[in-house]
């Protein structure tokens, strides 16, 4: 999806300055919600307990930190922003080993 880079963990420098501003709009309109499952998550304030969650905001369908067009963000709960980003953490780390491979001057198996 998109020609952008998933990112994770968060690395800020490859998002907007006003990226905490987005977040949280992205937050409010989803009613502090989960998008997905509908978990109600903290807000800004709330303690912190085993009953509520830290809503965060992904990046979907396109990747890329710096895409933040309002059809492209979602509001999810830890879990669900977990199962979202599967997949790419997934190709990401076989590309890791592929090129550890290579640099060691191996060459990978297929499928690896």
């Amino acid at each position: 999806p998109g020609g952008g880079r998933a990112v994770s963990p968060m690395q800020r420098h490859l998002y907007p300055p006003n990226w905490e501003e987005i977040a949280t709009a992205v937050k409010e309109a989803a009613g502090w919600r989960c998008q997905t499952c509908g978990r109600q998550c903290r807000r800004p304030g709330e303690p912190f307990d085993t009953h509520r969650r830290t809503l965060t905001v992904a990046h979907w369908p396109d990747p890329d930190p710096m895409n933040c067009s309002r059809d492209n963000l979602l509001a999810l709960c830890p879990a669900c922003h977990n199962r979202l980003d599967a997949p790419i953490r997934r190709q990401h780390a076989a590309q890791t080993r592929r090129e550890s491979l290579e640099r060691a001057g191996q060459l990978p198996l297929e499928g690896f």
